[in-house]
């Protein structure tokens, strides 16, 4: 369609769409896309115009796999602009004084579940899948198992293979 109607190829390509374009076709890793440059230029526009989902991917690399702690400001932005995954990691953080106070974390998610129907299950779900895919930093683990952030039943297990794991089932370590 956008070959063939100028101004639906102008629509198309308005911040907007691109803003809210669904992502959940291509997987969290774009160097997977390298041999294909359509799909790393879509990538790239999702990126330039601050789609949420593009935002929390990035913000999720950087704090989880990277171990930046200042990646917690794109998860916020993508919370705001209504990523539901990003939403539980800021509260979940929030809750235990990562990053802000327990006060603005509780009001945080208070305002968002008034915006937002919020499936915790699901959204809890789909954050344990994308976490059971990545390689989290040692001094993140650390902050779960150690108490600033505390989950009940966590401890500590390492595989066969070397990999460190979180028992309350989140996280994986190199």
């Amino acid at each position: 369609m956008a070959s063939v109607c100028p101004l639906f190829r102008t629509l198309a390509n308005t911040p907007q769409v691109w803003n809210t374009i669904s992502m959940a076709k291509y997987p969290d890793h774009p160097s997977w896309y390298h041999a294909n440059p359509a799909v790393q230029l879509f990538l790239q526009q999702c990126r330039a115009c601050e789609n949420p989902e593009s935002i929390f991917r990035d913000a999720f690399e950087v704090f989880f796999m990277q171990g930046n702690v200042e990646a917690l400001y794109g998860m916020r932005i993508a919370a705001t602009a209504g990523h539901m995954e990003a939403a539980y990691i800021v509260g979940l953080l929030g809750m235990s004084g990562i990053g802000q106070s327990k006060e603005d974390a509780l009001e945080f998610l208070c305002s968002l579940n008034q915006r937002n129907n919020i499936d915790m299950k699901g959204t809890r779900d789909a954050l344990r899948r994308r976490l059971s895919r990545v390689s989290v930093a040692r001094h993140i683990v650390d902050m779960f198992y150690y108490g600033k952030i505390k989950f009940n039943h966590c401890r500590l297990v390492t595989t066969t293979n070397g990999v460190l794991l979180l028992k309350a089932g989140l996280l994986k370590q190199r």
